[in-house]
């Protein structure tokens, strides 16, 4: 298998974006991780699957381009949520779903369920801050039921690592500066553990320590947020990301064949650049399949100036661990004035 071609069919299943630009049509033929416009690079959980009545912290790591104003946000969450190609709307048996009727749901849950009246469930509306935050508040009762198929007439789930359900985020930019006015909305699938995690099956989003790029000739260079390092153009350079080996922690789970066994999380980096190509878009490792160092390696080539007039361009890497966890480092560089 070609290296990230596996990291891009899970993240295609867990990072479900839409753009659309209020400004009109535009061809875009930038490679999927060249930043030209409005974009959800990723969302994350802290922690990535919250315990019983544990809350979670929501946050987007957002591009916007420069000299754009700073973009609005509206986060909402949704446990049943309508198909894919009507952009997963919150909706239970066709209908929208709203509040009043997910309460009322409930309700009817715990009176099957034997059990006694619970608080109201988290507002599906999660409010339009930066971050937003989300408590699994749903008696696990009541979560088993529906992933056994056994309430509400709602087909079984995989609740293997927990009870799956959408978070939505809606951003919008106004037109300045000669950037169009453009909407982003991203839907991702994020998990409520059943029960207290142990020790052996907790998860922590992953980590990356530091990005670097060696020139030729020369040692490793960080890339911090100072733009110290200038890299030349249309030359491919090394780059690397340093990850922590317990970025791929191990678990409890069950192997290929269905039984019991010690797993560990298969890791993916996305490389996001302003200027020009990488190598790969992806990088990933497998435990048993691939070498932990090629999920950090990668070659950057910074477009001509005549392809990117600014001086400086930003290189965002982004982690995902096949659990749910992310996490994400950036830095920024300085680019030869010529050619």
């Amino acid at each position: 298998m070609r290296r990230g071609a596996y990291a891009k069919a899970v993240l295609s299943a867990s990072l479900l974006a839409g753009a659309s630009s209020l400004g009109g049509c535009r061809p875009d033929f930038a490679p999927y991780n060249r930043l030209t416009s409005l974009r959800v690079m990723a969302i994350q959980s802290e922690p990535p699957t919250p315990d019983p009545a544990e809350t979670a912290t929501l946050q987007a790591l957002v591009y916007a381009p420069p000299g754009a104003p700073q973009p609005t946000y509206s986060w909402s969450w949704c446990p049943f949520t309508g198909p894919a190609g009507e952009g997963y709307p919150c909706a239970f048996n066709g209908s929208p779903l709203d509040d009043a009727t997910l309460a009322g749901l409930l309700a009817a849950a715990r009176v099957k369920l034997n059990l006694p009246l619970g608080d109201s469930p988290p507002a599906l509306d999660l409010g339009s801050t930066p971050t937003a935050r989300l408590t699994n508040s749903i008696e696990p009762e009541i979560l088993d039921a529906i992933c056994a198929g056994g309430l509400m007439d709602i087909p079984p789930s995989d609740c293997a690592n927990g009870f799956p359900f959408r978070v939505k985020l809606r951003i919008r930019m106004d037109g300045a500066n000669g950037n169009p006015a453009e909407q982003v909305d991203t839907v991702v699938t994020a998990r409520w553990r059943l029960d207290a995690a142990t020790a052996e099956n907790g998860n922590a989003n992953p980590t990356i320590d530091a990005l670097f790029a060696t020139l030729v000739g020369t040692t490793p260079q960080e890339i911090d947020d100072q733009a110290l390092l200038t890299l030349p153009r249309d030359v491919q350079t090394s780059i690397q990301a340093t990850v922590p080996d317990g970025a791929a922690e191990t678990y409890a789970g069950l192997d290929d064949n269905g039984l019991p066994a010690t797993l560990r999380e298969r890791l993916f980096l996305t490389w996001f650049i302003e200027s020009g190509d990488t190598e790969y878009a992806r990088t990933s490792f497998i435990d048993g399949r691939t070498v932990f160092e090629d999920l950090e390696k990668n070659h950057w080539t910074p477009a001509l100036k005549k392809d990117y007039a600014p001086g400086t361009s930003r290189l965002f890497v982004v982690i995902h661990d096949s659990r749910g966890g992310v996490g994400w480092k950036d830095g920024i560089v300085n680019l030869e004035s010529a050619p």
